[in-house]
């Protein structure tokens, strides 16, 4: 009778803060406006080094960032729900080749480079600016992507990669390169990074994978109805996060404990005809330090595999828990129509699910060691600010990286363009790759100033 008078306060005090505001504010209380976003792309020759395709890149620049179908547009515009729409800033957005006051011995300074191609298009105004340049130029990157803020730097070869088109362009949303990792029983943030997410352009997943949920509440590209933050124990029907039309439940965002950590779960199914045209189908648990949406991480019970990558859970569906925050998180029916996600809160935390799960295609389980060290960061005060360049392992890429020295077509250079971290591709790399900051990703990262829009 004590027990459960007991569990009967506890969900009162849960309700009592639901009520009061302190769980029901997910980040899609305010849907964002509609915005259109003009963006000029300008071709750069150096003094030295003039573009080796001046015409192709032209035309793979207007075609992957302006076209109609399959483009930096129409992923966004897809991915937004029509909220936000790139379009050319003038003409077919594409300006030059430009010959501007720079050699090799300027070495990389990216932010000259934007100053002088900006000087080069006095009479176009524009909300954001990509430079094209040619590859041996900046070698040690493939694209480089101003975090928040409005340029972005690329390869000649990379602007016919719509992945790293993509990628950079997230970067100028604020969004942060998104990891992987692994979590033992009983904890949400003692956890080790398992690679990238493979869930998001800006996780090395490509531009065939629509925004993970965080991403699309941290820009309110999710409306009030499609989230939901339960005040207690329950049972929520999710839709696929990128199904079409505007109904159904799409994200669960919960409060993680009491430092302002939150948690956002989705369901993602592949689907042709969607953003999600080569997600693996599952469910996904990501940990929002602080709340900013924007630096979320995969959590998971399981190790990540490339040859049957699904979701957070294990082979079974074994539920993922946090001991100190009284919360369970397990699924207990995944179909291509939508998932049931059992989310148990309080006393309610510790006890299994009842039904069988049934979960998507199984997922060798390996369980962490012991001796793993934690690689939780400080929970952020603010966002951070800078320029993250960027190799074909964190962006996902499916174009082979071109030679140091080549021009677009890839013939033979000088060099061979380093990934991300110093050479590799994929999540081995990642893993020695990151460095932790706020709990993002952050690779080769260099401080700058603060960025204003031109």
């Amino acid at each position: 009778m004590a027990n459960n008078r007991l569990k009967r306060k506890r969900r009162c005090t849960v309700a009592a803060a639901a009520s009061l505001g302190l769980l029901a504010t997910p980040a899609s209380a305010e849907p964002a406006p509609q915005t259109v976003d003009h963006r000029a792309v300008v071709l750069v020759n150096f003094r030295n080094l003039a573009l080796a395709d001046p015409q192709k890149a032209h035309d793979q620049a207007a075609r992957n960032f302006f076209g109609a179908t399959d483009s930096l547009a129409s992923y966004y515009a897809d991915n937004s729900g029509g909220r936000l729409s790139i379009v050319p800033a003038k003409g077919d957005g594409v300006f030059g080749p430009f010959t501007i006051d720079m050699d090799d011995t300027a070495a990389c300074d990216t932010n000259k480079m934007a100053d002088l191609a900006r000087k080069a298009i006095p009479d176009v105004t524009y909300d954001h600016i990509s430079i094209v340049m040619n590859t041996k130029f900046c070698s040690e990157w493939w694209g480089l992507g101003s975090m928040p803020g409005p340029k972005t730097w690329f390869h000649e070869g990379a602007v016919g990669d719509k992945a790293a088109i993509v990628h950079e362009a997230g970067h100028n949303l604020g969004f942060a390169h998104q990891e992987r990792h692994l979590c033992p029983a009983g904890t949400f943030t003692a956890c080790t990074a398992d690679g990238y997410s493979y869930r998001t352009p800006m996780g090395a997943g490509g531009e065939k994978k629509g925004l993970t949920a965080p991403e699309l509440l941290s820009v309110k590209w999710l409306t009030a109805q499609q989230v939901t933050t339960p005040s207690a124990t329950s049972t929520v029907h999710l839709t696929p996060l990128h199904a079409p039309g505007t109904s159904g439940v799409r994200a669960v965002d919960l409060p993680l404990g009491t430092g302002g950590d939150r948690i956002v779960v989705e369901y993602r199914m592949p689907d042709a005809a969607t953003a999600d045209r080569d997600v693996a189908q599952g469910v996904a648990v990501y940990q929002v330090p602080g709340g900013h949406y924007d630096r979320a991480i995969m959590i998971s019970n399981v190790k990540h595999d490339d040859k049957a990558a699904t979701g957070s859970f294990s082979t079974g569906g074994a539920a993922l828990t946090d001991t100190s925050a009284h919360l369970s998180i397990s699924v207990t029916r995944a179909t291509a129509a939508g998932a049931d996600v059992r989310i148990q809160l309080g006393d309610d935390a510790g006890t299994p699910p009842t039904g069988k799960p049934t979960s998507p295609a199984p997922t060798p389980t390996v369980p962490p060691t012991t001796s793993a060290k934690p690689s939780q960061a400080p929970t952020p005060t603010a966002p951070p600010t800078s320029d993250q360049p960027d190799g074909h392992s964190v962006i996902g890429s499916s174009v082979s990286p071109v030679p140091a020295g080549a021009g677009s077509d890839g013939t033979a250079g000088d060099g061979v363009l380093a990934s991300t971290g110093g050479g590799g591709t994929g999540a081995g790399v990642a893993g020695a790759a990151m460095i932790a900051v706020g709990g993002a990703a952050v690779f080769l990262v260099r401080r700058r100033r603060a960025h204003r829009k031109h």
